[in-house]
């Protein structure tokens, strides 16, 4: 395929235009009670992946499915760049740091739960891929009816991928001996 071809391009725009409606929707769903995110920015950057998507040939045709996958991977990104961005505040003068040991263990500690979030991301991220959105999904809060309807499944199959897929999750957390859990 050439770079600019206008057949390829006019496809893609029509699946995009097609999928509008149904995009928003699922954007309103997976933003609900999320407060901080940009419901636009949500559907902006969803519509960018869907578009690449499309036009490399990657998938034919966005299915509904398909469409709250991306929306949900949007959503989940979203939420980690603002919990990035939450972070604490540097102390604004000297005065507010205090003895420089206590900077230090303060570094030390803060360098510390970024390895354990490191490893509790690379736990899920090994999860199968049927069980992890919806581990991903349930972790942020969201219902298993809402959780069925991102992944176009029924609630009964939402429940037993969370559910299976959170056993699997503390037992990996386990082995890399980060915690014990109340089953």
């Amino acid at each position: 395929m050439s770079p600019i071809d206008p057949i390829h391009q006019a496809r893609v725009e029509r699946q995009l235009a097609e999928l509008a409606t149904r995009l928003r929707r699922a954007v309103e769903i997976a933003c609900r009670g999320r407060p901080g995110l940009d419901l636009d920015e949500i559907e902006q950057e969803s519509r960018i992946r869907l578009w690449k998507a499309l036009d490399s040939d990657r998938i034919e045709v966005a299915g509904a499915s398909y469409v709250q996958k991306v929306v949900a991977s949007v959503v989940i990104d979203a939420g980690r760049r603002a919990a990035v961005r939450a972070a604490e505040p540097l102390p604004e003068t000297d005065a507010e740091v205090g003895p420089a040991g206590l900077l230090a263990e303060g570094t030390d500690r803060a360098a510390m739960d970024g390895e354990h979030v490191d490893r509790v991301l690379r736990c899920i991220e090994a999860l199968p891929t049927r069980r992890r959105v919806p581990v991903k999904l349930h972790l942020q809060g969201y219902s298993l009816p809402e959780i069925a309807e991102l992944e176009g499944i029924s609630a009964e199959a939402a429940r037993k991928l969370v559910t299976r897929g959170l056993d699997e999750l503390k037992d990996a957390l386990r082995a890399q001996g980060l915690g014990d859990f109340d089953d």
